[in-house]
This record gives C-alpha cells, sequence and structure tokens, in this order.
C-alpha cells in the first residue's frame, strides 16, 4: 500500500485509506485573497465590494443542485449495512443541510494503476465531473488548458474562518500550491500530504525485545543488531529459522515497511514516488536533488549488506503492502519504519490473532553523533480538489468543505455519525465517504495530549465525543477487555506516535521538501523516465544485483537526461518563490 499520498497525516484519513475506503474524489477552493467577494448565486453585484455581505458558509440551496464527481475505491471495502459508495451518510447528509444531490458518475478501483489511467482518459477526453480529486501533475496540465475554474473568490467569501486558517497554516504553501499566477485554481487535499503526520518512525516488536534481552533501538547500528537478532535468535520460539529483521516492501518508499526512516539514519533523503524530494545547499543556496546526494549510497550499501546477510526477506521486491503486511501479521517479522497510522494496520491485525504480540513506536536514529531527522516528502498536498470549468455552482465545493470541517473537527462535530459507526461489535469508519476532506495540522497532537491526561487523572471533562472514544477504547485494551482499539495506545498514548511526533517538531528535527510546486515543464516531460531509472537502480544495488557504483553512473546518467535542466526550473521557481 503506498502511503504518502493515500495515508498522508491525521488518524481519521489514513485509517479511511487504510481500513476502509479511499474516499470519492472531489474538489474545489479559493485563496484566501484581499480583494472584491463574488455575490451569492442569484444576486446582482453593485460593485461595492466593502457592501457585499459574507456568504453563509452552509446555506441550503432550495431547489436543490446536483453535481458530479468520480470516485475510488479499495478491493473490498466495508460499509454500514446498506450503504455504498454511492449512497452514505455524507451523500443524504449533503442533501438534506446543503441542498446538494452528488452522483458518481463512475467508480474504479483505487489501485495506482487504474486510478491514472481512468484519470488521464477523463482529462484527454474532457469528459470531466464538475468536482474531482486531481494530482498536482494533473492539476498543472487542467490549469494549462483552462479547464478548471478559478476559485479565488468563491473561497474568499463562503470558506468559513476555521477552513481558513487552517488552509493557510504553515505560512500558506499549501494554498500557494494550490494558486497558479496568484489565483486559486483549486482546494489542497490536506488529506494527502502536508504537515508533519507523515514523519517516519521505528516501529519494532517489543515483545521480542524482552524475549531476546534487547534494549530500543538509539542507533542505526543497533537497529541492524535487533534486525539481526529477530532473523537469527528465533524470536517467535518455534526452533526454526523463519523470521526476518526488517520489513520491506517492493514499493520501497511507502508509509508503512518503507526504506525513508532507514535513509534517514544516514541522513540522507531519497524519494521517488508522485513527487521528488528536494534540499537547500546551504554551500549554495541552491535546491539539489535529494536522491543524488552521497549520503544515499551510504544507506543503499547498509541495506544491500542486510540483504547479503539474509536480515531482509529475500522476496521484497515482488511483495506488495499486503504481502508483507501478512508477514507481519503471521508473525514473522518485528521491525519496520513507517507512519503513525501502522498501529490501526497491520500491527492491529497482529494483536487479535496474538494477544501477548506489543509493538511500539521510537524516534529516528542516527549513524552518528548528529541526530537523525524525519524527512516530509510532500509539504504540501500531493491531491488537490478542482472544479470543472463552466460548473455554475462553484461555491458549493467550498460549502461541502466547510461541511465536513464542522461535521469531522468543529466544536460540534459528530464523530459517532460521520466519523466512526458503530454495529453491534464492528467499528466502521465513515468518514471516507465525504466527497471533499480536509484535516487539521495539530488534531492529533491535541488528542496525545488530552486523551494522555485524562487517562492518568480519569478526567474526562475536556474530551470531545471522539477524544473520549480514543480514551474508552484505550482504556479497555490496556485492561485486556476488548483488544479492538488497542492500535490507538501505540498512537496517542503516553510514549506512542504523537509523543514522538511532538518532539520532532519542538526540537528541529524534521526536514521538509523544498519543492512543493507543480511539477516543471521537464519533469512532465521526462520526470517518470527519470524516476523509473533510480527506482530500478537502487532496487539492484539493495539486492546485489548491480555493485554500490552503479549509484555514481545513475548520478551522471540523471543529470544529463534531464536532471540537469530540472534542477534548472527548480531553482527558478524556487527564487521566483522567495521574491513573492
Amino acid at each position: 500500500m503506498k502511503s504518502a499520498k493515500r495515508f498522508k497525516g491525521t488518524l481519521a484519513v489514513l485509517l479511511a485509506c487504510m481500513m476502509v475506503l479511499v474516499a470519492a474524489c472531489s474538489n474545489n477552493g479559493t485563496n484566501n485573497q484581499e480583494g472584491a467577494a463574488a455575490p451569492p448565486s442569484g444576486e446582482e453585484n453593485t460593485g461595492n465590494a466593502a457592501a457585499t455581505p459574507p456568504a453563509d458558509p452552509m446555506a441550503k440551496y432550495d431547489p436543490p443542485i446536483e453535481l458530479t464527481t468520480v470516485a475510488f475505491q479499495m478491493e473490498n471495502p466495508v460499509y454500514p449495512q446498506g450503504d455504498d459508495i454511492d449512497h452514505n451518510v455524507w451523500r443524504r447528509e449533503y442533501e438534506a443541510q446543503l441542498g446538494i444531490k452528488v452522483k458518481n458518475l463512475w467508480v474504479a478501483s483505487s489501485s495506482p494503476e487504474v486510478r491514472d489511467q481512468k484519470m488521464s482518459v477523463a482529462i484527454a477526453s474532457g469528459n470531466l465531473p464538475d468536482i474531482m480529486d486531481v494530482s498536482a501533475r494533473e492539476l498543472q496540465m487542467m490549469i494549462d488548458a483552462d479547464m478548471v475554474e478559478d476559485l479565488t473568490d468563491v473561497f474568499d467569501q463562503y470558506a468559513s474562518d476555521a477552513v481558513k486558517a487552517n488552509l493557510n497554516s504553515n505560512n500558506g504553501i499549501m494554498m500557494q500550491a494550490a494558486s497558479s499566477n496568484g489565483k486559486l485554481m483549486a482546494i489542497p487535499n490536506t488529506t494527502s500530504g502536508g504537515g508533519t503526520d507523515g514523519a517516519q518512525l521505528v516501529w519494532v516488536r517489543t515483545d521480542w525485545l524482552e524475549k531476546l534481552n534487547l534494549d530500543p533501538p538509539k542507533t542505526m547500528e543497533d537497529v541492524i543488531n535487533i534486525a539481526r537478532a529477530f532473523t537469527n535468535d528465533d524470536p517467535d520460539g518455534n526452533n526454526k529459522k523463519d523470521t526476518f529483521g526488517l520489513a520491506i516492501g517492493k514499493n520501497v518508499y511507502d508509509g508503512f515497511a518503507g526504506v525513508e526512516g532507514f535513509f534517514a539514519g544516514y541522513h540522507a533523503y531519497p524519494y521517488s514516488t508522485d513527487v521528488t524530494m528536494w534540499q537547500k545547499d546551504e554551500a549554495t543556496g541552491q535546491l539539489v536533488y535529494s536522491s543524488i546526494q552521497p549520503q544515499v549510497k551510504e544507506g543503499l550499501i547498509a541495506l544491500n549488506s542486510m540483504f547479503k546477510e539474509g536480515l531482509i526477506d529475500p522476496e521484497f521486491a515482488v511483495k506488495d503492502g499486503t504481502k508483507v503486511a501478512e508477514s507481519e501479521t503471521s508473525g514473522k517479522i518485528g521491525l519496520h519504519f513507517g507512519q503513525f497510522w501502522n498501529a490501526s494496520w497491520p500491527l492491529n491485525d497482529l494483536k487479535q490473532r496474538d494477544k501477548n504480540a506489543e509493538w511500539m513506536p521510537y524516534p529516528l536514529v542516527s549513524v552518528d553523533d548528529q541526530p537523525a531527522k524525519a524527512y516530509i516528502p510532500q509539504p504540501v498536498p500531493a491531491h488537490f480538489y478542482v472544479v470543472k470549468k463552466g460548473t455554475e455552482h462553484k461555491e458549493a465545493i467550498v460549502k461541502m468543505l466547510n461541511f465536513y470541517y464542522e461535521k469531522i473537527y468543529g466544536e460540534n462535530a459528530e464523530s459517532s455519525k460521520y466519523h466512526t459507526i458503530t454495529e453491534g461489535d464492528k467499528k466502521i469508519p465513515v468518514f471516507g465517504g465525504a466527497v471533499i476532506q480536509t484535516f487539521t495540522m495539530d488534531t492529533n497532537i491535541n488528542a496525545h495530549e488530552l486523551v494522555t491526561e485524562a487517562l492518568k487523572t480519569g478526567d474526562t471533562s475536556k474530551l470531545n465525543e471522539e477524544f473520549k472514544g480514543y480514551y474508552d477504547q484505550m482504556k479497555e485494551a490496556t485492561a485486556g477487555t476488548n483488544f479492538t482499539g488497542w492500535y490507538l495506545n501505540p498512537i496517542f498514548g503516553e510514549n506512542g506516535a504523537y509523543a514522538i511526533l511532538k518532539t520532532y517538531n519542538e526540537n528541529d528535527r524534521v526536514v521538509s521538501n523544498a519543492f512543493y510546486g507543480t511539477p516543471t515543464p521537464t519533469m512532465v516531460e521526462k520526470g517518470s523516465f527519470l524516476k523509473q531509472q533510480e527506482f530500478e537502480t537502487f532496487i539492484k544495488i539493495i539486492m546485489g544485483a548491480a555493485s554500490p557504483d552503479a549509484f555514481d553512473k545513475f548520478v551522471a546518467d540523471w543529470k544529463q537526461l534531464g536532471g540537469d535542466q530540472i534542477t534548472k526550473e527548480v531553482n527558478e521557481w524556487y527564487a521566483a518563490s522567495n521574491a513573492k
């Protein structure tokens, strides 16, 4: 499973992607810029911008309007009884409370291959829905082809204050990424990136640590030694050499069982999926491509040594995230690098099978005396919501965004209706059914702080409905009466993932991608080829099919085959961005 565009940083968003469904695509927005606001639909603009009253952020259409979208879902999605991707609480309430009927033009698999092909055909043919979720590359193509609405005025007029504040956090870089020539052409889909929730951690099976009398990792040497012990010292006690130390999947870069956290231990930041990772060279002040820096070669050599020693599954290159998860949930691997949500999937599945299995996250560790920094390839989202050019009620998408924010994060949020529904002994996340979604940058850290305090004091008065749900499940899991919510302890508990992520933020232990613009012309033309060459070279080096010196040839080829031109274009963007 791919994480970062699918599994970005809030528990709500990532559980939806990992456990239930990939939500219906949708869109739209505009920059919180000064200037005259567009009049409400049906009203005449008098020309006096100051006299135009703010629009009701969730005013109901009467008669109702209809909007089309397209949707993607994972294999075997789980819905409440009687619901599906076309009929769910969100679709019903859009119509009941907003007067918006949403219809899917089509529904397809959320697998990257199917999703990208379907969107490419739709964009090329012009057969587009009114609102949709698009990648950064697709956004730029549609802007260039004049296929999307300018949302600047409708966002300024209709977006609630809370939504505006949230999307303009982090100095407004998310809104900048959604803008072109000073106009807001999309709404950032913050479920696909942005913030620091996607920072990697070291996940370790702690019951195995205790059995083998090992301490948690404090250095990269410790990580390798733990992997060695988990491979060779029979941690599952079956008298067979059938375990591996470090989990990696064929995607290599992933929110679960990826190598980003491993490379960070060598102060290297390669990344090669939907985005490319760039960092500032302090000596020159220019941006450089992270994957061609010399520290990357050190990380590749270390992974190759582990592979040769048998500490990594020799078949990792043909196993996707689901297959790797099966290895962990069957008790065959005890260490991986990944994001906070790994506790919910796949580790919670293991806990349901084996009540004695325990996992905990730990901070990233370093190969030397310099602290490791977690890197965030996507300081801005990888996806955006857009409105098709010519859509009559483009402001409707802003109202849908306000509605989601209010029902999930607002003071009167209704978590038991819109977030997770209880049916018997099952808890079914439903927030993923929302056509337009967002996430707040501090929600999960707040949850960690408030729930941890409540667990210590027993005072739950500060907990909203959602956080109280976390509290109750964590208490039950700790008491051993119900392990369904076990995953919440290693996420929100005192020493859980959000305690670590909070430490990352407070101690400058995060490196963000310095490039967050839309793909440059040469990226669009040659980026896919260059990334494929990078991916294949790194896999060969890890598996020993090529010597580590193949890295040097890759670097030279990358520069010659378009990398130098991409670097030039990236730095032109960087200079222009800093000049604003």
